[in-house]
């Protein structure tokens, strides 16, 4: 038998791809808190709400915080 069920992905805010743990083949959860720490894990993150892959975030110094890669760094 084959059904239909729910599952969770963590996809970035800023490229658009979702988070893949390929080291246990996982591409979807069960539960939203597990894709999210998941993907914390191998060093995604929140900004304002929002989630990023670590291509798509940097560290300003000025600021000493983590902010979004503007468009044109991506």
């Amino acid at each position: 038998m084959i059904r239909k069920v729910e599952m969770y992905q963590c996809v970035c805010d800023g490229c658009g791809k979702a988070y893949e743990d390929e080291d246990r083949g996982f591409c979807a959860w069960v539960d939203e808190s597990y894709a999210v720490d998941a993907a914390y894990e191998d060093d995604w993150t929140e900004i304002d709400g929002k989630h990023y892959c670590p291509d798509c975030y940097e560290y300003d110094e000025e600021t000493d915080e983590y902010k979004p890669k503007s468009e044109d760094k991506q």
